[in-house]
């Protein structure tokens, strides 16, 4: 109904196996994402190295 991609938050999302990935692939086809979570593991180089490029990473305290 729209010619614009949804703007998509997802929240703790590290509890989906291989969830980055899949968001590596909405990011690559130019969905505005937001990705939140509390687990260390959102934190790691692995992930920065997977969306290499595609990530700001903003901690909250």
């Amino acid at each position: 109904m729209s010619d614009k991609k949804p703007m998509l938050f997802l929240d703790e999302i590290q509890i989906v196996a291989h969830w980055e990935k899949f968001v590596r692939r909405l990011a690559d086809e130019k969905y505005q994402l937001f990705v939140t979570g509390s687990n260390a593991k959102m934190l790691s180089s692995e992930i920065a190295t997977t969306l290499g490029g595609r990530l700001m990473v903003k901690e909250i305290y």
